[in-house]
């Protein structure tokens, strides 16, 4: 039998009116409303709030820096957002300001959240004088000296196309033949391993770059260097022993002497001969020539390099970070060393930079009236060649002997020379010529260090070994012995 249930009577639902519209209406009004405020959030409200272009920025030289209205944005290789609105656009390289030109940047709005509105720059032309072409290319030359000193890469340590750089630039600066073949032939001694072989080899056929007889022998040199075979050849000549006569002799200046050897013009090999692998010819054997020149008998001491300082106190340590915003040393310059002129001392002083040393020798000139320089490579590598049965010396401060010849060649501190460090300069055939067209281009140096420290193995370190720092970097295990002209 079914049951039958009352249901109870309620009041009926009836939804208020709105602005005298029925809810039908406003409902749909209201959806409208949302429907629109979506779209315009969506594609307007961020092109409207954030207005502007990705720019591609173009130039004939490779990977110059972009400002806009004064601010650096970065290479010209990548794209970059500009604001809408008008903008002065300057292109520099190498520290030149190359080029500069307005852009108007107008203000796309829809869709810009999705979409990405680009535009490519107008491609600059150059206005350069002679000093800034060889400015820039001089950068593009100390790029690929920085990369010299990588001998592999990863995925921290980057390749880049230095060699496609340079011959991009020199063909757009349009230079002369002559120039042109300078820094090519410089920047092939600088080859240092396969990978920045390989670049090289690749910038040259894509450029369709013929070579000279010497640029070509230096490119069948690197080849040969790093060349994957069993058997490696042996280059360089090997060494004879030598015995030139030297004299005493000193440096005066006003209540100091610099006690030193007189050398006199020589002609011998440097280096030994070695297997043609790198960096194992950095000690491949090669014939030079040095006139006369006397070398100081020890190392720039403490106390003179606080005569030094007391004249010239823009090099005090406590002006180290002058120093280094100018790039003339590091943070460790003058680490640990107390400078002063009250307590007189031997110790070689260390943690100074080749700039550091550079500047010492030059006041020095000034106080003498005699040519003081760092010695070349080959002249401290004569000295150490002429001197027999040396004790390594395996402390800091030696103990004082009488002296037959220059203390403390080996062992002590590393050396600073004035000859900068080129990675196939011993096997191309060219080594005096390559090292005049350095110093004729002005390049700066990766300088070479000679005798080792004390912290060395004393049968790890001989005559002919090679070390190679940068020329603001301070050690303390480097320091320099002058060397002068009489």
């Amino acid at each position: 039998m079914k049951h039958t249930f009352d249901v109870p009577e309620v009041e009926e639902v009836t939804l208020p009116k709105l602005f005298h519209l029925r809810p039908g209406y406003y409902i749909l009004v209201i959806l409208i409303v949302c429907i629109f405020l979506a779209v315009f959030f969506i594609a307007f409200f961020p092109g409207i709030r954030k207005g502007g272009r990705y720019i591609t920025f173009t130039s004939v030289l490779s990977e110059s820096g972009v400002l806009v209205d004064g601010t650096y944005l970065g290479s010209t290789e990548y794209q970059y957002f500009v604001p809408s609105g008008n903008h002065q656009i300057t292109l520099q390289k190498g520290g030149v300001s190359y080029a500069s030109y307005p852009l108007v940047v107008d203000h796309p709005v829809f869709l810009t959240y999705f979409v990405h509105r680009t535009m490519t720059s107008k491609v600059a032309k150059l206005s350069l004088d002679e000093t800034q072409k060889l400015q820039i290319m001089r950068f593009n030359l100390e790029e690929i000296q920085k990369e010299s000193a990588i001998l592999s890469y990863d995925a921290v340590t980057l390749q880049q196309p230095l060699f496609e750089n340079l011959i991009n630039d020199l063909l757009a600066l349009n230079v002369e033949k002559q120039v042109f073949n300078q820094y090519m032939t410089m920047a092939l001694e600088y080859i240092s391993n396969p990978n920045m072989l390989q670049e090289a080899q690749s910038a040259l056929q894509k450029h369709a770059i013929t070579l000279s007889a010497e640029q070509q022998g230096i490119l069948d040199g690197a080849v040969s260097l790093f060349a994957k075979t069993d058997a490696a050849s042996m280059v360089g000549e090997r060494s004879q022993d030598i015995s030139v006569a030297i004299q005493s002799t000193q440096l005066r200046f006003e209540n100091q002497v610099i006690n030193g050897y007189a050398y006199p013009q020589a002609d011998f090999v440097m280096g030994t001969s070695v297997k043609n692998t790198y960096p194992q010819t950095n000690e491949a054997g090669v014939r030079v020539s040095v006139g006369p020149f006397s070398l100081a008998t020890n190392e720039v001491s403490q106390y003179e390099w606080a005569l030094f300082v007391k004249e010239n106190p823009q090099w005090d340590k406590a002006n180290r970070d002058a120093l280094i915003q100018k790039g003339l040393v590091d943070a460790y310059y003058l680490e640990g060393i107390s400078v002063s002129t009250v307590f007189v001392t031997s110790r070689p002083v260390t943690n100074v930079s080749y700039y550091a040393a550079q500047a010492y020798c030059d006041w020095l000139s000034k106080k003498t009236g005699k040519q003081v320089f760092l010695p070349a490579e080959a002249m401290w590598t004569l000295a150490a060649l002429n001197q027999k049965d040396v004790a390594y010396q395996q402390s800091f401060s030696p103990a004082p002997l009488p002296p037959t010849s220059p203390q403390a060649l080996f062992g002590g501190v590393w050396e600073m020379t004035q000859t900068p460090y080129l990675p196939l300069s011993r096997i191309s055939g060219n080594y005096a010529a390559t090292l005049s067209l350095h110093d004729q281009l002005g390049l700066s140096k990766q300088v070479i260090v000679k005798g080792g420290s004390y912290l060395n193995k004393p049968n790890t370190i001989t005559a002919h070994t090679v070390g190679v720092i940068e020329p603001d970097a301070c050690g303390d295990q480097i320091g320099f012995r002058i060397a002068w002209y009489e």
